[in-house]
This record gives structure tokens, sequence and C-alpha cells, in this order.
């Protein structure tokens, strides 16, 4: 009999009912049973990811992985808007199910059937669904902004030190008592103590004032604090904007979306000059962002260069945060008169002594340069399939019970959120849970957590399975050897696109030792480098 696989989407918590994951499925099972086809369980992928590349949803990755090994003939969704809406991402996911893996394609709502249909009307639908998506999109950020403009607070949390309430039908902020005094503290600290933003840090934390966050206080709180204008009562709006950023050119399916600040010029305030009560006086506002210009804060706007290689490959070993790339005060080029940078534990950075105890400085071109060419020799060194396996056999066995632990924690973690979403659920069904907005973001925070732990698990699967195949192993580390040969080293994109396939983490602690760890599961000892 002939196996329908079934395909839902929901991207955000406030779908109709009409578009409920649960409605989308009855409608697909009943399509299927008057075909006569069969449906299972195992072949209903739901997918809740929110604005994410479609080539990074964990459901369409599965989709692609059962499609190939036969799992089923037909897919169904209730609409193609569900599959995808942006056009380029519609047409090239059709053609690698319907062109290249043989799978039928059907569309309740918009009578498509691939089987009977060809790729120009699908073209069209796709087409329709990107148009009908950016308006919705557009209209909403209008009203957005129009909403602003009348003095309506359209954040989804209140700076620190106020507090959200309805008043006469406007969302305003209110001054929060126990926190106003904090904020006032921190502007006089930076304009009449002259003190610096790690010095603020340390200063709060050492007085035991929780952050906002109910944590420790890092540097990016207190830079934010203090250029807020809602502090002098102004409700400002039109900041950011989401822009798209395409990683790899020769691919436009890997794109991500990210948080641009626009130019102060672009920024949008609303009609009334003061919409609500302020904590800080206008004059110390302007003298605290004097103060940041005349010690290099600067302004801020566009899209951010891109400098770090290691971005999302490094952490930390004592604190497992991110090490990132900082530009010296002091030491202003190298030897090879390049802008001196360095690397650092991001949350010592931040928090100083109380984050991380990591005070270990490495020298970003000088360790950058020699992990490169200590890894062209070597995978030069690695000749055949065999010599992988004779050297490096006790690395590769020792990576795969590392893979299976990590298995085993995200399981775990899984089936925490699953039992917390099911207990939330419950409450609200019987009627214990009153706060309509409460439960949508709670209800969000366990399903990204659960899709979170699927993608990763579906990622250390497929590593798994790879590692298995020693001959596919040696492929590809001589197709990676390959691209590391005739690397472009002024191409930032390129080089971080190959180190991000070659390596699987990079491990600095502050004696100076580094530990880099392939992603085929070797290890790699330390370049030698510059060290402070």
């Amino acid at each position: 009999m002939t196996k329908a696989a079934i395909y839902v989407r929901v991207s955000t918590t406030k779908d109709s009912q009409k578009d409920s994951p649960e409605h989308q499925i009855s409608a697909c099972k009943h399509y299927a049973e008057d075909m006569g086809w069969e449906t299972g369980e195992d072949i209903i992928y739901e997918d809740r990811e929110s604005g994410a590349n479609i080539t990074d949803r964990q459901a369409i990755q599965q989709v692609v992985r059962d499609a190939q090994r036969g799992a089923f003939q037909v897919i169904i969704f209730a609409a193609l808007s569900r599959f995808a809406r942006d056009i380029g991402d519609s047409i090239s996911l059709k053609r690698k199910m319907v062109n290249a893996l043989n799978i039928r394609l059907i569309s309740i709502d918009d009578h498509y059937d691939s089987d009977r249909d060809d790729e120009m009307l699908f073209s069209i639908i796709s087409s329709v669904n990107q148009s009908v998506s950016e308006q919705i999109s557009r209209s909403s950020r209008r009203g957005k902004r129009e909403s602003a403009l009348k003095g309506n607070f359209t954040g989804s949390r209140a700076p620190y030190g106020y507090y959200r309430e309805n008043r006469n039908g406007l969302k305003v902020l209110v001054p929060d008592d126990q926190q106003t005094g904090v904020v006032r503290t921190i502007f006089q600290l930076y304009t009449a103590n002259k003190m610096g933003e790690k010095a603020i840090v340390e200063y709060l934390n050492d007085k035991g004032i929780p952050s906002p966050k109910d944590g420790l206080w890092g540097t990016t709180t207190i830079q934010r604090i203090l250029q807020n204008e809602a502090y002098i009562g102004k409700n400002r709006s039109s900041k950011y904007e989401t822009k798209k950023v395409y990683t790899n050119v020769n691919d436009t399916s890997e794109r991500k979306k990210v948080l641009v600040q626009r130019p102060k010029s672009e920024w949008r305030y609303a009609n009334k000059v003061v919409t609500h009560q302020a904590i800080i006086d206008e004059d110390t506002f302007q003298l605290a962002q004097a103060l940041r210009l005349e010690r290099g804060g600067g302004e801020r706007g566009g899209v951010r260069q891109k400098i770090n290689v290691f971005a999302g490959i490094m952490k930390c070993a004592h604190c497992g945060s991110s090490v990132v790339s900082m530009k010296s005060k002091s030491k202003k080029t190298d030897r090879d008169e390049r802008e001196y940078r360095y690397l650092i534990c991001s949350r010592r950075r931040r928090l100083g002594d109380t984050g991380c105890s990591n005070d270990f400085w490495l020298p970003y071109h000088p360790f950058r340069d020699e992990l490169i060419d200590t890894l062209s020799i070597m995978l030069r060194n690695i000749t055949s399939a065999e010599e992988l396996l004779e050297k490096h056999k006790g690395l590769i066995q020792i990576n795969q019970s590392d893979l299976e632990s990590e298995m085993k924690k995200l399981q775990k973690r899984m089936a925490d959120n699953r039992k917390c979403l099911f207990e939330l659920r419950r409450e609200k069904m019987s009627g214990q849970f009153h706060d309509e907005e409460q439960y949508n973001i709670e209800k969000a925070i366990y399903e990204k957590e659960i899709v979170q732990c699927e993608k990763r698990l579906a990622e250390l699967t497929e590593e798994q399975r790879k590692k298995s195949d020693l001959t596919e192993l040696y492929e590809q580390v001589m197709d990676m050897l390959d691209e590391l040969l005739d690397l472009d080293f002024d191409s930032f994109d390129e080089m971080q696109l190959i180190l991000k396939k070659l390596l699987s983490q990079i491990k600095v602690s502050r004696d100076g030792e580094i530990q880099v760890v392939m992603t085929f599961g070797l290890s790699l000892q330390e370049p030698e480098g510059e060290k402070k």
C-alpha cells in the first residue's frame, strides 16, 4: 500500500485554530483515507520553528532523510504556504522531493498534485504565498509603528526600572520603586564618579544587587541602560530592523535573519515628547552620552563587520562561554601590520573576575594562521582510510562515547520539556491557567527547547553514522584538505565555512592550553602561536 507522509507547520503561537497542527493533520489524514493511502505517526512531521532557514529546519531535514530511505511515496500538505513561504526555497525543495526523490507532493487547499500539475503552477502558487507573507509582515510592522507613535509601549519587555501597565487603552511604562534607585546609581557612578562600565559591573555585583535577569551584571546591560532614552520619558521605536544575511553565495538557501540597528536618524519617537515618568533628568542623560563618545563608546548601526572566524567554535575551558575577538587599545598592529586583535573569554570580558577566572589572551592572527598550517600538514599525512583508523582509532572511539553521552542528555532534556509542556496544557484545559499571554510565552519556551534538542540530536545521529563508515570518513577528510589548500585567506566567509566543517570545538584554558577537536573525532595538538 502507498504510504503518505503528512507535514504540518505552525510558525507562531498565535496562529488561528484553522491553522493549528491538529486541524492540518486531521485534514491531511482524511485526504489520505479518501485516496486509500496508509499514514502513520512515524511519518507525520510537525514543524514549529519560526523564521528558521529552511535548510536548518529540523522537520524538513527529517522529511528528506526519510524520503531518501523510502519511508513514504507521497507527502501531503494542508497548503503550500505551510511548505515554505519563499519562492526560491519552495522550488528548490520541490525539485529535491519530486524530481530527485520521486515523491508525489499534494497540497489540499491549493488543489496541487505533482503527478498532474507542472512546475509553472507550483511557482505561481509559491509566488502568491511569498507576496501574501510579505504583505502581512509589512502591515504588522506598520501597525506596530503607528501604535508606538501614539505613545503605546510596543516592546515585549519593559526596560529595567519600569513595568508595563494598561492605562486608557495604552500600554505605558510605570517606574518600579525597587529598581529606580539602581538606575539612578548607575548614571551617577558613570557621570559624577567617572567610573567605567566594567567598574560599575563590579560595584553592583559586589553589593549583591540582582541584575535584570536576577543574575550577575555585565557590561552589555550597563551599556543598554546608559543609552536607553526611556529613562528620560521618551518612547523610541524603529531602532532595529531585521535583515536577511546570506552565508553562502553558492547556495542562497543558506541564510539567516539578523537584527540590525538602524542609523539614529531613522529612529522614531512618539508624538508626545514625554510619554511616561522619567527616572533620569535630561542633563544627566546627555552627559552620559557625551562621556560614552569621549571614552570610545561611539555610535553603532548597520551590519557588524565579521572579524572572528572562530565564532561559534571557540569556548572557554572554565565557564563554557564563547571566546570573542577584541581589539587592543595599546598595541595597534602586529608584526605583519595587521590590526592587533586577541581572543578572550566573553564572560571574563563582561563580568571580570566575578564571571570567570580565565584571564588568558590569545593573539588572534598568529593563532589562526598557524592552526590552518597545522591542519593542512595533518590532513596531508593521512594517505588512506586504514591509516586514518590506525592513527586515530582511540580518538574516534572516545569521540563516539562522548556522542552517546550527549545524545542521552538531549533525550532527557526533551523528555523533561515534553512533560512540562504536557502539564502546562493540562492546567490550561482545566482552567487553572488564566493568563493567556504568559501561557503562550511558557509554551513557546518549552517548544523551542524541544525543537533545538531534536535538531542537535539529528546532527549527532548523522555524525555517528558517518564515523561508523571509515571510507566515507576518509573521503570527507580528503575533501576538506582540498578546500583547505585552495583557501583564500582574504575571504572571511570562505575561511569560516571551511573551519566550521573541520572543527567541532576549540577550548582555551587560563594556563594557555588549547584543545582542538575536529568534526570527525580527531584531536589536534595546540598550534604554538604567540601567548600573552
